[in-house]
C-alpha cells in the first residue's frame, strides 16, 4: 500500500519537474519574449566565406518590428567584412521573401594577431509577418583562399498585432 502511494507521489513529482523544466529547453534557441519585447540570438563558427544565421520562428499571432541589430564578427586578417544583411524567410534557412536590408553600416575591422574584428550595431525598422524566420547573412571577401568566420548576432524588436 505504501509503495503504491510512493509511486504515485514520485510520478507526480516527476511530472511537476518536467512541466517546469520545459521552458528552460526553449532557451536553447536564445529567444526571449516578454510582453511586447522580443530578442533573439544566433551564432556561427567555422571556415566559411559566407554564412546565414537563422533566428527562431516569430510568434504565429504577432508581427515583429525589428529595431536593433547587434553583431560581433571575426574573420582572418586576409578577409574583410563585405556584406551584412537582415532578411526574412518562410521556413528555417530560407531567404525567399526578397526583402534584404543592409545592416553593415560603416564598420571598420580592428586587427589583432591573425584576425580582424568587426562590431555591427544598427538601428533599423524592419517589419516581419507572423510565423516568419528572420535571418542575417554575413559575407566576406579575401585576398587568399583561407576563410574563417565567427559571428554572434542579436536582433531586438517589438511584437505588435498589426
Amino acid at each position: 500500500m505504501h509503495f503504491i502511494q510512493f509511486a504515485k507521489s514520485a510520478a507526480a513529482l516527476l511530472l511537476f519537474v518536467l512541466t517546469f523544466a520545459a521552458p528552460a529547453h526553449a532557451q536553447n534557441n536564445k529567444q526571449i519574449i516578454s510582453g511586447t519585447f522580443y530578442e533573439d540570438r544566433a551564432s556561427i563558427n567555422g571556415n566559411f566565406a559566407t554564412a546565414t544565421l537563422t533566428f527562431t520562428q516569430t510568434p504565429s499571432d504577432k508581427f515583429l518590428n525589428i529595431t536593433h541589430v547587434n553583431c560581433t564578427i571575426s574573420v582572418l586578417s586576409n578577409q574583410i567584412l563585405a556584406v551584412a544583411e537582415l532578411g526574412v524567410g518562410t521556413t528555417p534557412g530560407a531567404v525567399d521573401l526578397g526583402r534584404p536590408m543592409s545592416v553593415r553600416g560603416n564598420t571598420t575591422g580592428e586587427a589583432a594577431g591573425g584576425s580582424k574584428y568587426y562590431s555591427v550595431i544598427t538601428q533599423v525598422y524592419y517589419k516581419i509577418g507572423p510565423g516568419r524566420y528572420p535571418w542575417l547573412s554575413i559575407a566576406t571577401a579575401a585576398s587568399t583562399g583561407s576563410f574563417a568566420l565567427n559571428g554572434a548576432c542579436t536582433i531586438v524588436g517589438e511584437l505588435t498585432d498589426s
